[in-house]
């Protein structure tokens, strides 16, 4: 099945050219749509990976309340599209024009792009909707906004919409892996722009100098490192990157590569051989080395593959990895359709984009272990380590030196040469810290340190060590009264809930429970067993304080003692089997829940048999109204996407006409036991 992109921009102008822009180096692996915001965009947009042209478009999709689901979100840094470039050099020196843009800071930015691509010898003047005070003049210069040239204006030079920069190209690249075949190639294609770009600024400047420095900084920031040479060997340019691998500190422009390079290199750097992605040692460190002459016919343009401080980096990954220290699941391994496991894998995935710490709370058998892997496995941490550790399994001294490590001889049994912490081994990755309601206030100390200041010092140790570690901590305690109580410190409290997630239980979401039986059935035995609808309705009757990991027992149970095939009332554990009491009372919904997305959707539910019970159509407006019924003022439209999510669960079933919402029996049975007013 292949992966999809969206592209989201503002124009159809700007759609069109970008996603001819994606279409370059994107294999058919990948369908690509895009959508642009003067056409419409489709609603419950669903992909690998989201495109934005921009921070204000994705700022304006978030404004309209588009419902987008995506394993990543790439927001893109854009810049002037060179290929037009000639036509603003051509300019007659200290002619006067417009430069004709969507928006004030896009007008200014375009302005300073051009200038300092060392196009200064025209006088430039912004102009975008709303500008009250302009220059009325008869030449304008736009990237594709032609429609916003105002009427003054009898010579238009239109340089097209502006292009994805190449930093945001390998952004991309990285998201949907696209191989080094496919650096090679953006490279190429942005060093031939670049070149051809500097030959017409020269041309028009006489500036024997083809790399200004708008261009330099452009080519200092590519990922990989790049060197021009003419055939003589004579050094053109060298990257940053480049002087790096080369161990120069020193400016290699002007220089000969044959006093740079080593002898046995010759063959490859010297010879008017090309090739792709060719191993290559190069000052002890072996290294891809991609070589192609330059669009004028004579330069030799060489290109490396990313800084070895990175490899060595995906090495240690690698050990890491063989190890075991992995994230196992992944939000498709979390059963639960129901609108609240819905809205919490949504709340999920968003904190996973982010770098921020999280602190997931809920009882124990909740799942919190699946969501912190699933947490790390969609971040940007995912290449990187996943350690564990549960907090309430080890002694106090242990925990300590596990997480921190010690030197040598720090004390008794203290193993020789010390040892490395998980801290220092998830460097890059992602420590999961299972009940942390169960530390010391020692190592408390010791974690707030890490979280402020991201260091550690071993056990024993002198030294302060640099650590950078995304944290998850789970706890089936309530840290808020642990806080009040002296128990817990709340600075800690704090930092680790910057990212927040509430389990709900499953007395809270019976509604999932028809799915994880059927996957615990799956799991446990590769016999067609079936489970007779008399059986749920009876587990829709259950507390359930042992959670998803009480169900999965029961399920385990019956498939042992059972008689055939289906799982009957028979099968059932003795009620002893179950736990019917808790020392808190049952969780209930209610406005400051932390639960309230889950409640939101109950309670509209809840609307929905409301009406019906008065025989009223429940249509979006009779269900806005009466939801305020229950605290919730939701507009028209974002009821009906609401609707569309509890339809698409099987809860309700939406009608036109006087027919309106109704409730399924999946809905009615799940309203029956609710245990809520």
């Amino acid at each position: 099945m292949s992966k999809k992109i969206v592209l989201i921009a503002g124009s159809v102008n700007t759609k069109n050219f970008l996603l001819g822009q994606l279409k370059e180096f994107v294999s058919d692996e990948y369908v690509i749509e895009a959508y642009a915001q003067e056409e419409g965009i489709q609603p419950d947009i669903k992909c690998d990976l989201l495109i934005f042209s921009s921070q204000e478009m994705k700022d304006e999709l978030d404004r309209m309340e588009i419902a987008y689901e995506c394993s990543d979100i790439v927001v893109c840094e854009r810049s002037i599209n060179f290929d037009f470039i000639d036509q603003v050099a051509n300019i007659p020196v200290n002619e006067e024009v417009l430069l004709v843009n969507d928006e004030k800071e896009t007008a200014y930015s375009s302005i300073n792009d051009l200038v300092e691509l060392g196009l200064s010898h025209i006088k430039y003047y912004p102009y975008y909707p709303g500008i009250k005070d302009y220059k009325k003049l008869k030449k304008a210069i736009t990237p594709g906004e032609p429609d916003k040239v105002p009427d003054c204006i009898t010579d238009i030079i239109d340089l097209g919409p502006r292009i994805i920069n190449i930093n945001s190209m390998y952004v991309i690249m990285d998201k949907i892996n696209l191989d080094h075949k496919d650096a090679t190639f953006i490279t190429k294609k942005y060093m031939n722009k670049i070149i051809n770009v500097s030959k017409r600024v020269s041309a028009i400047n006489n500036n024997v100098n083809a790399l200004n420095g708008y261009l330099n900084n452009i080519i200092h920031n590519l990922v990989n490192g790049i060197l021009v040479y003419d055939e003589d060997g004579f050094i053109k340019y060298s990257n940053e990157k480049m002087k790096k691998i080369f161990s120069s500190n020193k400016e290699l422009i002007n220089k000969n590569i044959r006093n740079i390079i080593d002898r046995d290199l010759f063959p490859y750097f010297l010879s008017a051989d090309t090739f792709e992605n060719k191993k290559i040692n190069i000052m002890g460190v072996t290294t891809k080395v991609t070589k192609f002459i330059a669009p004028n016919g004579k330069d030799i343009v060489v290109t490396t593959d990313r800084d070895e401080k990175e490899k060595s980096g995906k090495n240690h990954n690698q050990n890491l990895l063989l190890k075991g220290h992995v994230a196992k699941y992944d939000f498709e391994n979390i059963i639960g359709t129901g609108i609240l496991m819905a809205e919490t894998k949504e709340t999920a995935l968003k904190l996973s984009r982010s770098d921020l710490s999280v602190l997931i709370e809920g009882e124990s058998g909740t799942g919190k272990e699946l969501f912190a892997s699933a947490i790390h496995k969609n971040s940007k941490r995912r290449n990187g380590p996943y350690l564990a550790i549960n907090c309430s399994a080890l002694p106090d001294e242990l925990i300590e030196s596990e997480l921190f490590g010690y030197e040598e001889g720090s004390f008794t049994g203290a193993k020789k040469g010390g040892k490395i912490g998980l801290f220092e081994l998830a460097d890059g990755g992602t420590i999961f810290l299972d009940e942390i309601g169960d530390v010391s206030p020692k190592v408390q100390t010791k974690l707030l340190r890490v979280l402020q200041e991201k260091e550690i010092m071993p056990i024993g140790g002198t030294s302060i060590r640099k650590v950078d570690a995304r944290i998850i901590a789970a706890t089936n305690k309530n840290l808020r009264n642990m806080v009040l109580e002296k128990e817990f410190r709340a600075d800690l409290y704090y930092r680790l809930k910057i990212g927040y997630l509430y389990l709900p239980p499953l007395r809270d979401r019976l509604c999932d429970i028809d799915g994880l039986v059927s996957y615990f059935i799956k799991m446990e035995t590769a016999a067609d067993i079936k489970i007779s609808r008399k059986v749920t309705d009876e587990f829709m009757k259950y507390k359930w304080l042992g959670n998803i990991r009480e169900l999965e027992s029961t399920i385990k149970y019956m498939i042992a003692v059972r008689t055939g095939n289906v799982l009957t009332m028979s099968d059932l554990p003795d009620r002893k089997f179950f736990e019917e009491t808790i020392n808190t009372s049952p969780r209930r919904f209610h406005e400051n829940d932390d639960c309230r997305l889950g409640s939101e959707g109950i309670s509209i539910l809840k609307s929905i048999d409301d009406l019906q019970n008065q025989n009223i159509a429940a249509g979006r407006e009779k269900i806005s109204e009466n939801l305020k019924v229950y605290g919730y003022e939701l507009t028209s439209s974002q009821v009906r996407t609401r609707l569309c999510n509890l339809e698409k669960q099987g809860y309700i079933t939406k009608n036109r006409g006087r027919h309106g919402t109704v409730l399924t029996d999946m809905g009615i049975r799940f309203i029956k036991n609710l245990n809520f007013k």
